[in-house]
C-alpha cells in the first residue's frame, strides 16, 4: 500500500515480482501477492472515499461505461490482483528458467 501511494499503480507489478522472486519456494507467492494488492488497493479506495466524492465518480465512470457503479468498484480492486498475480506469475518463470540454467 505504501509502495503504491508513495510511486503509484507501477509499484504493485514491480513489488509483487520482486517478492515472488525471493519466494520462489513458496508455492502461493503469487496469489499472496494479488491478495496483498487488492487489500491494499481497497485501503487506499477506503481513504480516498472519505475525503472526496468518490461515489460521484463511480457513478459518472460507470455511466461513460454503461456499468453499475459497483462494477466500477470492483474493477478497481480487481485491477492491482490481476497486476500483481500477473507479475508475480512472469517473476516466478524467470526465476525456476534462470535456477534451471544454473
Amino acid at each position: 500500500m505504501v509502495a503504491t501511494f508513495v510511486a503509484g499503480w507501477w509499484a504493485v507489478p514491480i513489488v509483487a515480482a520482486v517478492y515472488a522472486a525471493i519466494t520462489t519456494q513458496q508455492r502461493s507467492s503469487a496469489l499472496v501477492s494479488a491478495i496483498s494488492a487488492m487489500l491494499g488497493w481497497g485501503a487506499l479506495l477506503a481513504i480516498t472515499a472519505s475525503r472526496g466524492p468518490v461515489g460521484t465518480l463511480a457513478v459518472e465512470l460507470g455511466g461513460v461505461l454503461q456499468i453499475r457503479p459497483m462494477g466500477v468498484y470492483a474493477i478497481t480492486i480487481a485491477f492491482p490482483g490481476l497486476l500483481a498475480i500477473s507479475a508475480a506469475v512472469v517473476s516466478r518463470a524467470l526465476m525456476s528458467l534462470v535456477s534451471a540454467r544454473s
